[in-house]
């Protein structure tokens, strides 16, 4: 999903002298089968990259030495703080939306639905131990932010560009799932069936994970439960269902 972001830059007066935030620096890295783009005002960019890469060293289901990929084998294994966490986050979501988020298909593990998120929340997180006031950090389908405002232009099926702007602040994580670049790949766990009741949904929350997670079981479930599970959580969302309708609880945040 494309994006186009607007960076807003500050700078303070004291006396009569001017003193400038740190100048953004920007990278990108592959990982987790995408590419992640960080752009910061300061922080050690390669240090959250090497974050990523552990994380997906722990959580990849394409990786043999994984966790995940050794419970799918069958292998002991001494499950990891991270992975425990997640596990739990996940198994939770699984409840809350009936079982249409379920990181279980097919007799085996994926965390695919929430694994990103998690890994970009971790990566925020370790840019504000770093003292970071302002930064990106987006996974393409997955984004969070530290001050801002900033401004995502999100992609919208029915007409295949990105008009609308979704303004993300201090805090905020966003999260975006549809069929239209991997047609298929979002599967109903409770029928095995590819998810059809909608065409996008995007969901802003204060955690990445819980946003990536959300995004998934609210396509899966359409909107009227959808909009249920993203108010039990308090997101805002956007949802364009597969007749083209838009529901969404944005207010000025959107245009």
């Amino acid at each position: 999903m494309w994006r186009r972001l607007i960076i807003i830059g500050f700078m303070a007066l004291a006396g009569l002298a001017f003193f400038a935030w740190p100048k953004y620096q920007e990278n990108s890295f592959p990982v987790m089968g995408t590419t992640l783009r960080l752009k910061a005002q300061g922080g050690d960019l390669k240090a959250v990259y090497q974050t990523f890469l552990r994380l997906e060293r722990l959580l990849s289901k394409f990786q043999p030495s994984s966790e995940v990929a050794k419970l799918n084998r069958g292998d002991k294994v001494v499950l990891s703080d991270e992975t425990v966490q997640l596990w739990r986050l996940a198994k939770q979501m699984q409840r809350d939306s009936g079982g249409a988020f379920n990181i279980r298909n097919k007799g085996y593990y994926d965390l695919g639905g929430i694994a990103k998120g998690y890994a970009v929340e971790h990566g925020r997180g370790l840019l504000l131990k770093q003292g970071v006031k302002s930064a990106i950090i987006d996974m393409h389908s997955s984004v969070a932010v530290i001050g801002g405002p900033w401004k995502i232009a999100v992609f919208d099926p029915r007409t295949g560009d990105a008009r609308q702007v979704i303004t993300l602040l201090n805090g905020d994580a966003l999260s975006t799932s549809g069929q239209y670049e991997q047609p298929g790949h979002i599967v109903d766990p409770r029928t095995g069936q590819a998810a059809a009741r909608c065409l996008s949904v995007t969901i802003v929350t204060s955690d990445a994970a819980i946003a990536d997670a959300l995004s998934t079981a609210i396509f899966v479930l359409g909107v009227q439960p959808g909009i249920r599970l993203a108010n039990k959580y308090r997101a805002k969302y956007l949802i364009i269902e597969r007749n083209g309708q838009q529901h969404d609880n944005f207010g000025a945040q959107l245009r």
